[in-house]
């Protein structure tokens, strides 16, 4: 798939994934036994390795729209809808930008802002990547840096911006969706989906739906 952005004039008229999204679901839904689905924002991903801040934002909403579509289209009572990540970037926001700075602008100057070089910063850095000049920080005054195409700068040289090592978040709606509460391990993503849809040693046969089998999961990484 292109970036959502470099659609816009896509004469060959490429379904978006919010439009794909729609299809599987027209699709899925006749299945009266049910039905998995994975809806993947990979562009995101893409768009941080190549610091370009524009084309990831965008395809964060491009993916939003494709989430609105399962929310619009199913059942919450009867369907668990997550949203999650397998990991972070080194995409971060720096300095004190007073509210309404634009997101791909520049940081305004003011006393909270010391910057020791004198140059203008944008809102949006990386901690690596291929944003990085071995002569120096570029002068972006007169830079557009809301051009789709714009590098954002980084602090040390690598030819693709890598992944982040913090926490991501889990967001869901839908049955069961309150065990996603707190801090889990990965794993622990794909047990409350089983749980939820009656699967494996879930089933209803088996497992009936108690919250005490779920909490002893959660206090117990070793179960598998």
């Amino acid at each position: 798939m292109q970036y959502s952005l470099d659609t816009e004039n896509d004469t060959a008229g490429e379904p978006t994934i919010a439009e794909m999204t729609t299809k599987a679901l027209q699709i899925l839904t006749k299945n009266p036994k049910g039905f998995f689905l994975l809806v993947e924002g990979s562009k995101i991903d893409l768009g941080h390795h190549d610091s370009k801040a524009a084309h990831a934002l965008h395809d964060v909403i491009a993916f939003d729209d494709a989430i609105a579509v399962g929310k619009n289209m199913l059942d919450l009572d009867e369907t668990l809808i997550t949203v999650t990540a397998d990991h972070s970037h080194m995409f971060g926001f720096g300095g004190y930008a007073p509210r309404g700075t634009p997101i791909l602008g520049i940081v305004p100057e003011s006393d909270d802002n010391d910057v020791l070089d004198g140059m203008p910063f944008t809102n949006i850095l990386y901690g690596n990547g291929p944003g990085f000049r071995q002569e120096g920080r570029q002068n972006l005054t007169g830079v557009n840096t809301a051009d789709k195409n714009y590098i954002q700068q980084s602090a040390v040289p690598m030819k693709w911006e890598s992944h982040g090592g913090e926490d991501v978040s889990v967001f869901a709606d839908g049955p069961m969706a309150h065990l996603f509460r707190g801090l889990h391990e990965q794993v622990y993503v794909a047990h409350v989906m089983k749980y939820a849809a009656c699967l494996g040693e879930y089933t209803v046969s088996s497992s009936p739906h108690t919250y005490t089998n779920m909490f002893q999961y959660r206090h117990n990484p070793g179960i598998t």
